[in-house]
């Protein structure tokens, strides 16, 4: 007796994951939500010491650039992943 249920679909993102090496995959969503945000920070932390106010531009920044990063992931994963190529398939 065959076993009729249904396999979900992967996700894009892990769809992504295993067409990717792993280095590559890694390295960009540790920048989108790693990168992004801690170089806003570093930023706005600058921008604190210049202008004292009420604002804290740190944490505008931060958020900021987690915006920016998680931005940079959507759209990634929205993007057509490239043919493979049979004859550069690894084992």
């Amino acid at each position: 007796m065959k076993n009729n249920a249904r396999q979900p679909n992967p996700s894009n993102l892990s769809v992504r994951a295993q067409n990717s090496s792993m280095p590559t995959f890694v390295m960009r969503v540790s920048l989108s939500l790693l990168g992004l945000p801690l170089g806003g920070y570093i930023l706005g932390s600058l921008v604190d010491r210049q202008l004292q106010g009420e604002i804290s531009w740190a944490i505008a920044a931060a958020l900021l650039g987690l915006t920016a990063g998680l931005i940079n992931l959507w759209m990634w994963m929205k993007r057509p992943a490239p043919e493979a190529d049979v004859s550069s398939t690894r084992l």
